[in-house]
């Protein structure tokens, strides 16, 4: 391949010798060191291929075996050159091209980040921004072992962190910190109440349960416990575990106003591209005109090939009008919201809770509705006490 590559920069032409004694040809170019390859014999005479500069030296041998050639084929950049040199425009052209990627081969195109599992790849591009990796910077501006160093120190859950410049794109590798195993306490507890509550289930791992279904208890009061007499009369204390279920009552207000202000979305929009090349941006359509009170949306493009991001694509911004409504509700209305609060409620404070219970109270005044929420969920109330021994 390389040898093709050699003989397209210098040019090369295939050719026929025709004549008395054409093999007496390839002798003498033989003797004076002219290569010729693909030699064929042809109806009175031969043909083959060689080096431009050489089929300007081969004439005079030509002569001397008395044979004529002649150019069947020319290959190479000279004639390629020779070809368009009229041609001004495509010349500078190819010449601004190549300018212009060596210019942007000196800047940053993107980004690669390995490793990062449990660790979200935005906040290492926030710590690289910060510490001004980012695309379009100048390559002979990074640091890399200073970048590496603030990555460490601005990232507490990796260990090991390496910045590679990959031609045009940073690959950023990271060790992310190993996960503590959850240890378990082996410290002597008892197992209390978390909350009052009325007793449905008891599940005791290890200790002595205090308690039994349909025991009432209180917040604090002891459930199972961690002291375990021996025959001897002395005591052995142990580390409690259970799950104590219960059913607990909870009871909670809310209010909310009878006309409601809110903003919403209208079907009139902008639309507004920019053309991004680097750190340069071009707009790419003209819009005029806004809105007072919008909600934007940015999308962002990047040409991909070979699967790399080259520094270049399109931000699409989309502005959608806000209009300020108003809403009068009416008490059923009001009643949709609270049942719906109530439901929020318990998929995110209570999660580990099932319902056992649901009793919503609507009363309203002259500007509010008013929620009372009365109900029951059965839950595992077990909480444990570590307590201290003393040897006397």
């Amino acid at each position: 391949m390389l040898v093709g590559i050699v003989r397209w920069c210098r040019g090369s032409v295939d050719f026929t010798a025709a004549g008395k004694f054409p093999e007496r040809l390839l002798n003498l170019a033989a003797v004076r060191g002219i290569r010729i390859w693909n030699p064929q014999p042809v109806p009175g005479g031969v043909s083959g291929s060689m080096l431009l500069a050489d089929y300007r030296r081969i004439r005079p041998l030509a002569k001397r075996a008395r044979v004529r050639t002649r150019v069947s084929r020319r290959r190479g950049l000279p004639f390629f050159v020779c070809r368009y040199q009229n041609r001004f425009g495509l010349v500078v052209g190819a010449a601004l091209g190549a300018m212009l990627i060596v210019f942007l081969s000196q800047f940053l195109w993107s980004f690669r980040i390995v490793g990062a599992e449990h660790l979200s790849q935005q906040q290492i591009r926030d710590v690289l921004a910060e510490n001004g990796v980012r695309v379009g910077v100048y390559k002979g501006d990074l640091d890399v072992d200073r970048i590496e160093r603030r990555l460490l120190r601005g990232l507490d859950r990796i260990t090991w962190v390496s910045v590679n410049m990959m031609g045009c794109t940073a690959s950023v590798e990271v060790r992310e910190k190993a996960q503590k195993p959850e240890i378990r306490s082996t410290a002597p507890c008892n197992v209390t109440a978390a909350v009052d509550g009325v007793i449905t289930k008891v599940n005791v791992r290890d200790g002595f349960a205090a308690v039994r279904e349909g025991s009432g208890v209180a917040a604090g009061e002891l459930l199972v416990s961690g002291f375990n007499p021996t025959k001897q009369g002395g005591v052995r204390y142990m580390h409690a575990d259970a799950d104590i279920y219960a059913d607990v009552i909870s009871k909670r207000e809310s209010k909310i106003p009878k006309q409601l202000d809110y903003y919403s979305i209208t079907e009139n929009k902008i639309d507004r591209k920019r053309l991004k090349l680097l750190w340069f941006e071009m707009p790419f359509s003209i819009c005029f005109g806004g809105f007072r009170d919008k909600a934007l949306a940015v999308r962002e493009d990047s040409v991909v090939l070979n699967g790399t991001a080259l520094p270049l694509g399109m931000r699409s911004e989309t502005a959608y009008e806000l209009e300020n409504r108003q809403v009068r509700m009416d008490e059923e209305t009001a009643r949709t919201v609270f049942r719906n609060q109530e439901l929020l409620y318990e998929a995110f404070a209570r999660p580990g809770s099932c319902p056992v219970s649901r009793k919503l109270t609507v009363s309203a005044d002259n500007d509010s509705f008013f929620c009372t929420f009365d109900c029951v969920f059965n839950e595992n109330i077990a909480q444990t006490a570590e307590f201290s021994v003393t040897e006397e």
